[in-house]
C-alpha cells in the first residue's frame, strides 16, 4: 500500500484568509507509479473547524485503458478520531480513465469536519496501466466555522 502526497504537505496550513472566515487551498499530486486498490491518494489536508463546501480537481491520462473507478471521500487524521466518509464527495467515478482540461466540481452537501482529516482518492478498479506519471491538481474552499 502506498500513499501519496502532493505539495500541500510542505506547506504551513492556513485555517483562515486575512479578510474573514474564508479557507481555500490548492494541492498537486503526482503518484509515482500506477494506482493498485491499496493505494490511498491524498487530495487535500483540511483542518479542524472547516465547512468544506466546494471541491474540484483537473487530471492528467491515469488509465491507458477504460478499468480505473474511484471514490473520494475524507478520513480523520486523528488515531482515535470519528470523522471518515470514503465515497462522501463521489461514488465510482471514472473521470480519471483520460486527461481533463476542465474542472471537475462534485456536487455533495457541505460538511463541517470537527478532526484535521485528510480528502482521499481510492480506487475501487485498479487502471489497466499507466503512461509517465499523471497528476491530479485539486482546490478546495470552505467557512472557518469553529469545532461544534
Amino acid at each position: 500500500m502506498a500513499t501519496y502526497k502532493g505539495i500541500q504537505s510542505s506547506r504551513a496550513t492556513l485555517a483562515t484568509a486575512p479578510y474573514g472566515n474564508n479557507w481555500s487551498d490548492y494541492n498537486k499530486v503526482t503518484p509515482s507509479a500506477t494506482l493498485t486498490t491499496s493505494d490511498v491518494v491524498v487530495l487535500m489536508e483540511i483542518p479542524a473547524g472547516v465547512r468544506l463546501e466546494t471541491f474540484r480537481y483537473y487530471n492528467e491520462d491515469f488509465d491507458t485503458g477504460t478499468a480505473l473507478v474511484y471514490d473520494i471521500g475524507y478520513r480523520t487524521k486523528l488515531p482515535d478520531g470519528t470523522q471518515t466518509d470514503l465515497d462522501y464527495i463521489s461514488n465510482d467515478v471514472t473521470i480519471l480513465r483520460a486527461a481533463t482540461t476542465a474542472w471537475q466540481e462534485p456536487a455533495f452537501e457541505a460538511v463541517q469536519f470537527n478532526e484535521p482529516v485528510q480528502i482521499v482518492l481510492i480506487a475501487s478498479v485498479a487502471p489497466a496501466g499507466t503512461s509517465g506519471t499523471p497528476s491530479i491538481i485539486c482546490q478546495a474552499s470552505g467557512t472557518m466555522v469553529g469545532i461544534a
